[in-house]
């Protein structure tokens, strides 16, 4: 009973180091820094704190189980490793939350690939999955760009007709770029 109220002290504490870094990554997608500015600030502002919080973890490490909740948040977050890299590069994310929304059609239909007739078909339905989110993640009108490659796609002669059609190489004209909720 008593050591509930420790632990939620020590979360509240470790929560405070979270919000102070992810303050500057937001101040940096505010100003729509470039990976150089990115990296500058995090040297300024960002280092100071991750080492402020391998302090803090190193004095309160030894405070808590090692095999409870708590305990194992404060190993994964020992030495921070996983957080490190950010003040290397300023072209990296501190986190992982555009790749988990990248992600998310393909868990949503996760079920949808059980009922595949064959290995071939879901190795189709993940081609096609594949062509429908790069042409997202290239600004494209999905629909109209999949029209387009249909239709072209039986006209192609060589690798260059091809690639053509790829979505960083197709022009915008011809399939409309996509819509985006306000």
């Amino acid at each position: 009973p008593k050591a509930l109220p420790v632990a939620l002290s020590l979360i509240k504490l470790a929560m405070r180091f979270y919000r102070r870094i992810y303050r500057i990554e937001r101040l940096a997608k505010d100003e729509k820094m470039t990976p150089q500015q990115r990296y500058a600030l995090r040297q300024r502002l960002t280092k100071p704190i991750m080492k402020e919080f391998k302090v803090w973890l190193d004095a309160n490490f030894p405070t808590v189980l090692p095999k409870s909740t708590l305990g194992r948040a404060f190993n994964y977050t020992e030495a921070l490793g996983w957080l490190m890299p950010i003040l290397d590069d300023g072209r990296l994310e501190a986190d992982n939350n555009l790749t988990e929304q990248e992600i998310k059609p393909f868990v949503i239909a996760r079920k949808n690939f059980m009922f595949c007739s064959s290995v071939s078909g879901a190795n189709a339905l993940c081609f096609h999955f594949s062509l429908i989110r790069t042409a997202k993640r290239h600004g494209l009108d999905p629909y109209r760009y999949y029209v387009k490659i249909l239709k072209d796609i039986p006209c192609c002669e060589s690798v260059e007709d091809y690639e053509a059609l790829l979505p960083w190489n197709i022009e915008l004209e011809k399939v409309g770029t996509l819509k985006v909720a306000a």
